[in-house]
């Protein structure tokens, strides 16, 4: 009988669910063009609180939860190029870029994977991305990453500058702060 109230309690103290709060956010559109290549940031990212649990040296994601990309919060540092990409990518019909996590998956390495779903203007794909995952200190982690996004997939044009098209992908590359309480 001790021997499975001592197991209990090990894995009770191993299993850990945390609430948690994103302290930073980041994410960076980079875009290839033949004559000049582009890269807008997002800082003002809305998204729902994960719900982590800690289970031994891993982390594991216990509910989805939703990030919002509000288009016009997207910065190039060109108004003109922010207001064209805004259109390309359905404003003012479509406000925000949508994101579900549904799952992350540990692997190797601090490497983990992630899988969910995509809304741009309406359309919606399966995305997979691998991220780091590190450990900062007891209380809180780092999640850096990227995505490659094709405007083709999602139905959207191309941005083009002097009538030549832009690359058909966008690179995403994401930073997460992570304070877990």
């Amino acid at each position: 009988m001790k021997k499975i109230i001592v197991s209990l309690l090990v894995l009770f103290l191993k299993t850990n669910l945390f609430a948690a709060e994103v302290t930073n956010k980041n994410i960076e559109f980079f875009v290839e063009h033949t004559t000049k290549n582009v890269t807008g940031v997002c800082n003002e990212i809305q998204m729902d609180t994960p719900n982590i649990q800690v289970s031994g040296n891993h982390y594991i994601l216990k509910s989805p939860f939703e990030i919002k990309i509000p288009l016009l919060k997207i910065s190039s540092g060109d108004t003109n190029r922010d207001s064209h990409i805004q259109e390309i990518l359905g404003y003012p019909d479509s406000t925000n870029i949508l994101v579900k996590i549904e799952s992350v998956q540990p692997g190797k390495d601090q490497i983990y994977t992630i899988k969910g779903k995509l809304t741009i203007h309406g359309n919606t794909k399966d995305f997979s991305t691998d991220a780091m995952v590190k450990q900062e200190n007891n209380t809180s982690i780092q999640i850096d990453g990227s995505v490659m996004v094709k405007f083709s997939e999602f139905e959207l044009e191309n941005p083009s500058l002097l009538f030549m098209k832009a690359k058909d992908e966008i690179r995403v590359k994401y930073h997460f702060q992570i304070q877990l309480k």
